[in-house]
């Protein structure tokens, strides 16, 4: 800040002083004794000598604050502004401080976010690339059995496409909800439909249960139909022939139990993870460690509850729980999630 600058943004305290002192200067003159000229111009130098002292005094001790500040207008630097000299440009450091520190955080996210974007295009992409080549490679051989693994690739591209499709549009969630009083029971059955030629190959059976009366609840069908595809296509690709998957539902629950392989004790605490795939997911190709992930985020979104619970060797038990107003939470989970 120049010199010029420094006294036009104190015209305002230069004013008031010089008419504080010319009002002092009538008091004396009528109320206790006349002044002549010479001291009317006595006075006044010495207000002014006293003026530019503390002008220039204060300028100096702000000099180097201002300096700084200029500085880092001309070069933004992410290191906090140093010598502050006084309340104002502390509050001023510490706000620039803050508004820097919550940017870098803002960008570490960003950047996070869009490094696990990656990760994921490259693990899809990969995935992807095993049924095509299957489907190409199936084609090409006769008989009844070359179409059931082209029906089986067909399913595996279909469920990564809808994860694909999943993943993209939970960015921008609150664009794309629409809550509204669902009965539980027709959602599940329609799920359960489906995935009908899944259930046939896998040679697994589904049962769907009606706990109590009126099981509905208020959520986006849309969504809670993701989390449920999920859900079913991880006990479909666990499970074993011959096994039941048990779909229980109630206006406070929707449970997904299965008999399949379970999850071990050591990998529950980081099922829901990013990415995380586990000891039984690492000796599937199809697995993406998204699955769950998914389901979750969609869930806290929504305001459900989502747990798990499983024995390994046993098998595995999925609760989504439905809580009072819970959609309506929406808009506090939004900036958490940047959405």
């Amino acid at each position: 800040m120049k010199p010029v600058d420094y006294v036009l943004d104190r015209i305002p305290l230069l004013l008031a002083f010089a008419g504080a002192t010319m009002f002092l200067l009538l008091v004396v003159h009528l109320a206790i004794a006349p002044l002549n000229a010479g001291d009317v111009l006595y006075l006044l130098l010495l207000a002014l000598v006293t003026t530019l002292v503390i002008l220039g005094v204060d300028y100096a001790r702000h000099r180097a604050f201002r300096r700084e500040l200029l500085a880092r207008l001309a070069a933004p630097s992410a290191a906090p502004i140093g010598n502050p000299a006084s309340r104002e440009q502390r509050a001023v450091a510490e706000l620039l401080a803050r508004v820097q520190a919550r940017h870098g955080s803002e960008l570490g996210a960003l950047r996070e976010q869009a490094e696990h974007h990656r990760t994921f295009m490259d693990l899809w992409v990969h995935n992807m690339k095993t049924p095509v080549a299957v489907l190409q490679l199936t084609a090409q051989e006769p008989g009844d059995g070359a179409w059931q693994s082209v029906a089986e690739e067909a399913g595996r591209l279909a469920e990564g496409l809808e994860t694909m499709l999943a993943a993209a549009r939970l960015e921008r969630f609150e664009l794309d909800l629409h809550p509204a009083m669902t009965d539980l029971a027709a959602l599940v059955r329609a799920g359960v439909n489906e995935l009908r030629s899944s259930w046939l190959l896998a040679d697994m059976y589904p049962r769907v249960v009606i706990e109590g009366e009126g099981a509905s609840a208020e959520t986006d069908p849309k969504w809670l139909r993701v989390v449920l595809r999920q859900l079913l296509g991880n006990a479909i690709k666990y499970g074993g022939p011959g096994q039941h998957v048990t779909i229980s539902v109630s206006a406070d629950e929707l449970r997904v139990s299965d008999e399949g392989e379970g999850i071990p004790a050591s990998d529950l605490p980081r099922v829901f993870d990013r990415f995380h795939t586990g000891r039984q997911g690492r000796h599937r190709t199809a697995s993406t460690g998204m699955g769950l992930h998914l389901a979750a985020r969609i869930c806290e979104h929504l305001g459900h509850g989502l747990r798990i619970e499983s024995i390994e060797g046993e098998g595995t038990t999925v609760t989504v729980s439905f809580h009072a107003a819970g959609v309506h939470r929406l808009g506090d989970n939004a900036e958490r999630f940047g959405a």
